[in-house]
């Protein structure tokens, strides 16, 4: 039996599905933009994944600026 079967003849919910789906492409999204701007990566994942939150988290990562990474120093200036 298909996905589309199931949600219609009732042993799946229609909204379970949109929401599964809408969390993988706004998770991506997520990814993405976080990826491209230095930041945390696992949590821009997981905040997208979160119905009615992955919006405001995707707003979040477009309006965010570019972090800049430091590299370590070698020597010590004291």
């Amino acid at each position: 039996m298909n996905i589309f079967e199931m949600m219609r003849t009732g042993e799946l919910s229609p909204m379970l599905f949109a929401f599964g789906i809408q969390a993988i492409a706004l998770g991506t999204l997520c990814f993405l933009l976080a990826r491209s701007k230095n930041r945390n990566y696992k949590l821009a994942i997981l905040v997208g994944a979160i119905p009615i939150l992955n919006y405001l988290s995707v707003l979040y990562y477009i309006g965010v600026p570019i972090l800049e990474r430091t590299s370590p120093e070698s020597g010590n200036d004291s």
